[in-house]
């Protein structure tokens, strides 16, 4: 019978900075390509966030009614598959062994999962034991002989601009695991979309890779450019979007491929969660939601998570709802791409996409993973330009309730914020944004986007950066208690923010915040604050200038009174003009505009 593989058993690399997000270890164990030695007594498990079978998503979500692992191991041990139930709402485990094995001399020891389909076990990890001699591991993999539905042919599509440091060693990876997993072999193929038109490839002529060059028009541009070229192409059954910035985990694709292939939902979509580059353990997010009436509408699942928490890893936990997943890794059936994305260039494509198309059918899974750079140092005023009109845009075409005064009151709350916080460059940008949303659908699409973000990227004031040696050497200010600080920001509206206080009753001594915060408080008593990184040297400076202050804030009543006489006709010609907007038709335009 025809065994499929589901995951595999995948141990630390060289490069790998957290090893317990792989395995755990007792005694003497020691790592080297890709195989782990365990001196006699000593023990290895896979009971991590990327090492377990999370049964319960899985029987939830596919057809598979059983399930083997087998381990590659060789040596005189013992290998044992432990079930984990959750117990009062998951808030207890139970472990047990639930079938054990010596280690086979033939290098390869399967065990079976017993009732697989019937048992409450939600979770399983695999454990072994070197007992009268070293053992040594070279990983395994968990299978099926279930039928497949259907069969899957995933196309990975790669938008880039100038970032080869990233995207040609996240191709080398995918190309090894397409030749090395039979499964993935003919079945897979990367499409790398080239905004900067400059990026080869030293590949074998035979390698499941095609390049084409594009016009910078952002992620958006890129992305929409696969999806079409994929369409077209008509290979494909799923696709996969994939930022250039990531470094991926192989594994990923596999789990991914595999769970399409089984998936009880024709439309699943599969997100894979962001960990942070500088922090390998600390997730910043697994799935998205987003609330168009607050403040800021993205709210992030799984925020600053530690996965190397073994009792996050073992609990089978309910999938969460999602209102969409971003770019980074987002992976769907071709068929529910009824439209293409907007023509936004950058920020709030995916949201927008997600929110129409994909969210709602979207999961993660363990192991389907990415890591990225803090997003605190990519935000800057020019991102502010961005969010204003594309999030006003989005707003405006997928909430029917959205009114101009949600519009008014976030643009309203968030100005008062970076007002009040000496971000001057930053309210800027923001009703910049706005009264580019404010001239209408006619004038996005006659945008030159490449020019106008070639503009936006000269910005430097309030851009993150390296510090100099006597900024990076001022001590990073506790934050005060929440409490503490709601009241500073709420005597700061009646104190206009400290712009009518008396000089002498403001200080010059330089104070510091977090990079992606808005020190009100800070801001009504001191001078000049030093926004930086809580980790790394890198931040900016501001100063209080009560000139550019009442300026902005002018200009700030003028932009909402605007919104409130052209909304409703707004969303008349918005959402008139979106198939337009989204066409293949005015896509290839823009192709073949440059």
């Amino acid at each position: 019978m025809t065994s499929f593989l589901l995951q595999r058993l995948v141990l630390p690399r060289v490069e790998t900075t957290e090893p317990l997000l792989y395995v755990r270890t007792q005694g003497d164990v020691s790592f080297a390509n890709e195989t782990a030695l365990l001196v006699k007594g000593a023990e290895l498990s896979f009971d991590t966030s990327f090492g377990v079978f999370a049964a319960g998503r899985w029987k939830r979500l596919t057809s598979v009614d059983c399930l083997s692992v087998t381990v590659h191991a060789s040596g005189s041990g013992r290998i044992e598959l432990v079930g984990v139930s959750s117990v009062i709402r998951g808030l207890s485990l139970q472990e047990k062994i639930v079938a054990s094995a010596g280690i086979s001399s033939s290098g390869k020891t399967t065990l079976e999962v017993p009732d697989f389909a019937k048992s409450s076990i939600g979770t399983y990890f695999v454990r072994v034991s070197a007992e009268q001699s070293d053992v040594v591991v070279s990983g395994g993999q968990w299978t099926t002989t279930t039928i497949a539905p259907r069969e899957v042919r995933l196309s990975l599509s790669i938008t880039t601009f100038n970032r080869q440091d990233y995207v040609k060693p996240t191709v080398a990876k995918v190309l090894q695991l397409v030749e090395n997993v039979d499964s993935l072999r003919d079945r897979m193929r990367i499409l790398v979309v080239d905004n900067a038109r400059n990026i080869e490839f030293d590949t074998a002529p035979n390698a499941p890779i095609t390049v084409v060059q594009n016009p910078n028009l952002g992620g958006a541009g890129g992305f929409a450019r696969g999806i079409i070229h994929l369409r077209d192409e008509g290979w494909s059954t799923h696709v996969l979007l994939m930022d250039d910035d990531i470094t991926l985990e192989p594994e990923a694709l596999v789990r991914t491929f595999a769970l399409f292939t089984f998936a009880c939902d024709a439309n699943l979509c599969i997100h894979g969660a962001m960990l942070s580059e500088e922090q390998a353990w600390m997730q910043f997010e697994a799935g998205s939601k987003y609330r168009w009436r607050s403040l800021y509408p993205l709210r992030a699942i799984g925020r600053e998570d530690d996965l190397r928490a073994r009792k996050l890893a073992l609990r089978d936990a309910r999938e969460k709802k999602f209102a969409y997943t971003a770019w980074w890794y987002t992976a769907f059936p071709i068929s529910i791409t009824r439209d293409n994305p907007l023509p936004v260039f950058v920020r709030g494509d995916d949201v927008a996409f997600g929110l129409m198309h994909t969210g709602k059918h979207s999961v993660t899974l363990n192991g389907v993973i990415v890591w990225h750079a803090d997003f605190g140092l990519k935000n800057n005023p020019s991102s502010l330009f961005y969010e204003k009109r594309n999030f006003a845009i989005v707003d405006t075409l997928v909430f029917a309730n959205h009114h101009w005064w949600h519009l008014a009151r976030r643009f309203i709350a968030l100005s008062f914020r970076n007002l009040f916080s000496m971000r001057y460059a930053s309210v800027e940008y923001m009703i910049r944004g706005v009264r580019a949303y404010l001239a209408g659908p006619e004038a996005l699409m006659a945008t030159d986007h490449s020019a106008l973000h070639d503009e936006l990227r000269k910005v430097t004031e309030e851009k993150p950066g390296p510090l100099p040696a006597e900024l990076a050497a001022v001590a990073i200010t506790k934050p005060r208690p929440k409490a503490i600080r709601l009241i500073g920001f709420a005597l700061a509206i009646p104190l206009v923010g400290g712009y009518i206080l008396p000089k002498i009753m403001r200080r010059d001594v330089l104070k510091t915040a977090p990079i992606d915060s808005r020190a009100v408080g800070l801001a009504t008593r001191y001078n000049r604050i030093l926004y930086r990184h809580d980790r790394l040297p890198e931040g900016f400076l501001v100063q209080r200038d009560s000139r550019r202050f009442f300026s902005l804030l002018r200009e700030v009543c003028v932009v909402t009174k605007d919104i409130a006489l052209n909304y409703r006709r707004l969303k008349r010609e918005y959402k008139a003009a979106y198939p337009t907007l989204v066409s293949d038709a005015s896509w290839h335009a823009r192709f073949a505009n440059k």
